[in-house]
């Protein structure tokens, strides 16, 4: 028949509409109305740690949540803080020692750990350098994002387990694009950075560089990186952010067992090689939280980074900066 807005054909379809709803919802699925848009940074573009965002949408487990995500790159993580605190992001992926920025009054809320490990971090050193040990970064200049930062954290950290004191590795803060890193590298500014295993792997392809080693050598216990949500969508939508997590660890679950389509989709965010991607799969894949809980000792690590860092004059109380009410029920 024809629909008009006349007699019973309208009463019909709103009918019809809400038994799809409740079916879909019956089944488990999403049904709004239409997609609702969040703008996701990511501290920076081509760490492995952040790849489960592209995955998810590419595999449409967040489009299967009612979401659309706007992916944001930043170059390190005061940049990104910054974007927070402007209100121009909904969900932060970064370092886990940016939860000391809420201590500080930025306008949001840890919520689920990517990663405990340090392993998606290393230090990556030029074809030429002197350079084959991690004592001999004694003295050397060290790339790092921003002061406050993961990357920064990780030098001063390097020189407390290596007893260095003042005479230890140097922190440079350079940002985070790789570009500018490789371009420090190469004129000397540095002498080493900290970044992805794989960006080591591919200077060693082209024989301009390699991984010297990855963090987790001598870091333990760390939540590493962390997803951030925004106080105004946790006081507004915080059943988005649910939805988010469950397309996220869902991304993760689908990577775990699909190598050659997590590989494939990396390569579109590095441009790197399938060896150097398939290397890097090997290395860091077993590495990701399957349930994005925190683990205490990694926060009890990172409240002590926070004022080795000067970020905050003393420890805070870490049960106010994250919290697990929006995790998926596994």
């Amino acid at each position: 028949m024809n629909i008009s807005s006349k007699g019973f054909a309208v009463p019909m379809v709103a009918a019809a509409a809400a038994l799809v709803a409740v079916l879909c919802l019956g089944s488990g699925g999403i049904a709004p109305a239409r997609a609702e848009t969040l703008r996701v940074g990511k501290v920076v573009a081509q760490n492995f740690g952040f790849v489960p965002l592209n995955v998810g949408v590419a595999q449409g487990y967040f489009k299967k949540q009612g979401l659309d995500i706007d992916e944001i790159d930043f170059g390190g993580g005061a940049k990104q803080q910054q974007a927070v605190a402007a209100g121009s992001v909904d969900i932060a992926i970064g370092g886990g020692t940016d939860m000391a920025f809420i201590a500080k009054g930025v306008p949001e809320l840890a919520v689920a750990a990517i990663t405990t490990s340090p392993a998606f971090m290393g230090y990556i050193v030029g074809a030429d350098s002197t350079v084959h040990s991690a004592d001999d970064l004694k003295g050397k200049k060290i790339g790092v994002t921003t002061a406050g930062s993961l990357t920064r954290w990780l030098v001063d950290e390097l020189n407390r387990v290596k007893g260095w004191g003042s005479g230890g590795a140097v922190p440079i803060a350079i940002g985070g694009q790789l570009s500018t890193e490789l371009a420090a590298l190469k004129t000397h500014e540095i002498d080493a950075f900290i970044d992805a295993p794989a960006i080591g792997y591919e200077l060693e392809t082209k024989k301009d560089g390699r991984l010297l080693f990855p963090v987790s050598d001598y870091v333990h216990d760390f939540d590493t990186f962390v997803i951030y949500a925004t106080d105004p969508l946790v006081k507004k939508n915080p059943d988005a952010i649910r939805r988010f997590l469950k397309a996220w660890f869902e991304s993760v679950a689908f990577m775990k067992t699909h190598k050659a389509e997590t590989v494939a989709i990396t390569r579109k965010i590095t441009g790197f090689s399938q060896e150097v991607e398939e290397r890097e799969y090997d290395l860091l894949m077993a590495q990701f939280s399957s349930d994005g809980k925190f683990d205490q000792k990694g926060l009890s690590k990172l409240r002590s980074s926070f004022t080795d860092l000067k970020i905050l004059p003393s420890p805070p109380d870490m049960t106010k900066l994250y919290t697990e009410a929006y995790l998926p029920k596994m």
